[in-house]
C-alpha cells in the first residue's frame, strides 16, 4: 500500500497507517471470515464461563451443607445433614425459622405493594404527553439507584429516629419516638427502591398495550393487567429476588433486632466461623426463592398461553 515517489524511494507513511496495514495483513493471513459461524458462540463464551464459575460455587455450598462441622476444633467432619437440622430442631431452630419467616413474609409483601404502586406510575409514564413530566417522573425513579445502599439507609435512619422528621411530625398530634427497630421501618427503606424497580420493569408491558377508549375501571381490569401480567410477573420476580437478599435495611433500619436471612449467615460466616451451616442456610433460601420465582414465571407464562388458545380457537 505504499506508494512510491518520483525517485523510486517509498514514501513517508504515518505510523498508524502502518499499523492498519499489519492488521489487514493479518486478517488476510488468518482467514477470520471463516469465524463469521462460531461468532455467536465466542460471544457467548464469557456469559457461560460467569454461570459456570456460580455452578461451581454451589456445588461447593452442597458439599459444605452436607458436612458436619467440630466447632472447638474447626474441622469438616463426615457426610451429614447435621446443618439442616440445625436449622430446625432445638435449640438454634426455632430462632432461624423465624428469621426465615420473616424475610419471606417482608420480601412479598414490599413486591406486592411495590407492583401495586408501580403500575399506575409506569401507566401514567406511557400514557401523560406532557414529555416534561414524563422524563421529570423518569428522573425521580432513577435517583435512589445514584445512591449506595448503606447511604439510602442511613437517610432513612435520619428520618424515622427519634429525632428524625418522622418525630417532629408526630410531636405535632402528640405523639414521641420513630419507628427504628420496627419492621415497619424495614419495610419503608425497602419500598424506596422496589417501587422504582418494579414501575421500570412494568414499562414495557404497559407501552405495548394499544390506548383505549372504555373507562379506566374497565380499562384496567379486562385489558391493561391481564395483557401486562406476564410483565408483571417478570418484575416480580426481579424484585422479590432483591428483597429476599436484603442485607443493610433490616441490620441499620431494624436496629439489628430484626434479621433477614443475609443478615443471619453473615453472622454465622464470621462470628461463627461456621461455613456449613452457612452454606446450608443459603441453599435452603435459595431452593425457596427459585421455587417462588418459577412460580410466578409459570402464572405468567399461563395467562399469556391461555390467551392465545382463546384468540386461536375464536379465529
Amino acid at each position: 500500500m505504499l506508494e512510491s515517489d518520483q525517485g523510486g524511494r517509498s514514501s513517508d507513511v504515518p505510523f498508524g497507517w502502518r499499523i492498519v496495514d499489519a492488521v489487514v495483513a493479518l486478517r488476510r493471513f488468518a482467514r477470520i471470515d471463516r469465524l463469521e459461524r462460531l461468532r455467536p458462540y465466542i460471544m457467548l463464551a464469557p456469559a457461560v464461563l460467569l454461570v459456570s464459575l456460580l455452578a461451581i460455587g454451589l456445588l461447593y455450598l452442597g458439599w459444605l451443607s452436607a458436612h458436619a462441622f467440630d466447632a472447638f476444633l474447626f474441622e469438616q467432619g463426615p457426610f451429614s445433614f447435621e446443618q439442616y437440622r440445625r436449622l430446625i430442631e432445638l435449640p438454634s431452630g426455632p430462632f432461624y425459622r423465624q428469621t426465615l419467616y420473616r424475610t419471606l413474609w417482608i420480601s412479598i409483601l414490599v413486591t406486592v405493594v411495590s407492583l401495586v404502586m408501580g403500575m399506575p406510575v409506569a401507566y401514567f409514564i406511557v400514557r401523560t404527553r406532557s414529555r416534561v413530566l414524563r422524563v421529570a417522573t423518569l428522573v425521580l425513579l432513577l435517583v435512589p439507584f445514584l445512591m449506595g445502599e448503606i447511604v439510602r439507609a442511613f437517610g432513612w435512619f435520619l428520618v424515622l429516629g427519634n429525632q428524625g422528621l418522622l418525630a417532629w411530625v408526630q410531636s405535632w398530634f402528640g405523639f414521641s419516638g420513630g419507628i427504628l427497630g420496627t419492621e415497619l421501618a424495614v419495610i419503608v427503606g425497602m419500598m424506596q427502591v422496589s417501587i422504582p424497580l418494579a414501575t421500570l420493569l412494568i414499562l414495557p408491558a404497559i407501552t405495548r398495550i394499544p390506548p383505549l377508549g372504555a373507562s379506566p375501571s374497565r380499562v384496567w381490569r379486562h385489558v391493561l393487567v391481564p395483557l401486562a401480567r406476564p410483565g408483571i410477573a417478570g418484575g416480580a420476580a426481579v424484585v422479590l429476588l432483591l428483597n429476599l437478599a436484603e442485607f443493610d435495611m433490616p441490620a441499620i433500619l431494624g436496629l439489628g433486632r430484626l434479621p433477614f436471612v443475609a443478615n443471619v449467615i453473615r453472622d454465622v460466616y464470621t462470628l461463627q466461623a461456621n461455613l456449613y451451616l452457612g452454606s446450608a442456610f443459603s441453599l435452603v433460601l435459595l431452593m425457596i426463592s427459585t421455587l417462588l420465582v418459577l412460580g410466578l414465571l409459570i402464572a405468567g407464562g399461563a395467562q399469556r398461553r391461555s390467551r392465545r388458545v382463546r384468540s386461536e380457537a375464536g379465529g
